[in-house]
């Protein structure tokens, strides 16, 4: 079984979906692609020479499963296929009509083999007048498709030319928000009008999530409230941050917010300690007591060097009148200690890689109070921004990876080899194989760097081969 259907069996439960390949047909009027996942990884990589559309093919990808529509009728190209698995295919294709310039949407299912799941195919049709530049302002509709609209959502009603308007909640859509409420119906499995209905509400309904991170990812928009306090007079305004102080101060408080549920369970735990305490029948034994409460006080010392647990250690002694007493109070410290059990294995991941990059003097440490600093080797705190190019790099690619995915989702990666030494790039996909491991997510890659690619060949799509 390849790494994709493993991967894909492991979070089925979870209605998540991955890609198998990707085709695009004509781009820039020139390429023609047919990328497809090898069976060894989850991990494809892309690479070619500049304007082969490397960076392209990642937009695409994020455009289309994040329901931004008017990407496509800008972008050059005839057609495109996404192949998903669980039988799933959405395909996104441009025509030329005579005709006014119109967006359709059209659903076909059809049946591949009676024992198997029904193959699903979304096909999204743009037309264009003959001649004209490819793009609209904005999308209208076909007479079909308006009939659609009007079939699958009665409560949907025109309300201008370009407005459209929800007559039970008297909200207003545009016909790009339209669009975005029918990119919920992306991956539906049949075109079930009731499950259509509810995708107008359900954002996460059936669709594949993507995280992409970019080329420039040492800086991050941000968008402050500024202006009067008369709430009319103000306004928005967008701002540069820095990744790593932002991802620090977010790394802080994902520590507080383990911290408190923490405490709660804990609460919890002591108030009904006498009840359990009293209608325990069994004893734990010598030989069980003293492998748990080993395990127990490793996984302390873990937690205290992260950062999670301040509590001081206490020291029982086994003893066979204690012996039910003593079960209860592993039971529950056990308990206790599980909360942290996702937060730490990240933590461990993160400090172990980026310690063993070897830092110029330097190491990375985990502080309930600072989310992580570094510090030198004679012990000094040094400012996150102190940190050089590169170092912020490595340290925001990892923080990424590892603490803002989770299992099922798409991680984009645009030149993962910007800054980074060699050394660092030669490591780069031993690491973030591990960092898969645990998180359980598909990636696609577009690099120029051979480095990055290692001796993993087997994983390469190169857009320039014959």
């Amino acid at each position: 079984m390849s790494k994709l259907e493993k991967m894909s069996k492991e979070i089925a439960t979870q209605d998540v979906t991955l890609i198998k390949s990707v085709e695009i047909v004509n781009l820039f009027e020139i390429f023609n692609y047919h990328v497809e996942y090898p069976k060894s990884e989850n991990v494809l990589i892309i690479t070619g020479p500049n304007g082969f559309g490397k960076t392209q093919i990642l937009n695409i990808i994020f455009n289309l499963f994040n329901r931004r529509f008017s990407f496509f009728q800008t972008l050059v190209f005839d057609k495109i296929t996404v192949n998903l698995t669980q039988n799933r295919r959405i395909v996104i294709e441009k025509k030329r009509t005579d005709n006014q310039a119109l967006l359709d949407l059209e659903f076909h299912e059809q049946e591949t083999n009676p024992n198997q799941r029904q193959e699903s195919e979304l096909l999204f049709l743009f037309y264009d007048r003959e001649g004209e530049t490819e793009s609209l302002s904005y999308p209208k509709f076909s007479q079909n498709a308006i009939k659609r609209i009007r079939r699958l959502f009665p409560s949907i009603r025109r309300y201008t030319k370009e407005k459209w308007i929800d007559t039970e909640s008297s909200k207003l859509y545009s016909s790009d928000d339209l669009l975005a409420k029918f990119g919920d119906f992306l991956l539906g499995t049949t075109p079930n009008e009731t499950v259509i209905k509810d995708d107008l509400t359900n954002e996460n309904h059936g669709s594949l999530e993507v995280h992409q991170i970019k080329e420039q990812r040492l800086f991050k928009k941000e968008t402050k409230s500024q202006g009067n306090p008369i709430a009319f007079l103000k306004y928005d305004q967008t701002i540069m941050v820095e990744s790593i102080q932002t991802y620090a101060e977010e790394l802080k408080g994902l520590i507080s917010e383990q911290s408190r549920k923490s405490f709660t369970r804990s609460q919890a735990l002591d108030s009904s300690y006498p009840d359990r305490l009293i209608s325990e029948k069994n004893k734990v034994s010598r030989e069980e007591y003293d492998v748990r409460f080993a395990n127990l006080t490793d996984k302390q010392e873990r937690l205290t060097k992260n950062g999670l647990y301040e509590t001081e250690r206490k020291v029982l002694s086994y003893s066979e009148d204690d012996a039910k007493a003593l079960l209860v109070y592993l039971n529950d410290l056990e308990q206790k200690l599980s909360v942290f059990d996702d937060l730490l294995e990240k933590l461990e991941l993160f400090t172990g890689i980026l310690n063993n990059r070897r830092f110029t003097f330097k190491s990375i440490a985990i502080d309930r109070d600072k989310g992580f600093y570094f510090k030198t080797s004679t012990g000094k705190v040094l400012p996150l921004t102190q940190l050089s190019s590169g170092e912020q790099h490595e340290v925001v690619l990892l923080y990424e990876l590892i603490f803002k995915t989770k299992p099922g989702i798409l991680v984009l990666i645009d030149e993962p080899e910007i800054s980074l030494h060699v050394t660092w790039q030669k490591e780069f996909l031993d690491d973030l194989l591990r960092i898969i491991e645990k998180q359980k997510f598909q990636v696609l890659i577009a690099t120029h760097s051979p480095s990055i690619i290692n001796d993993r060949w087997d994983l390469v799509y190169n857009l320039a081969q014959p």
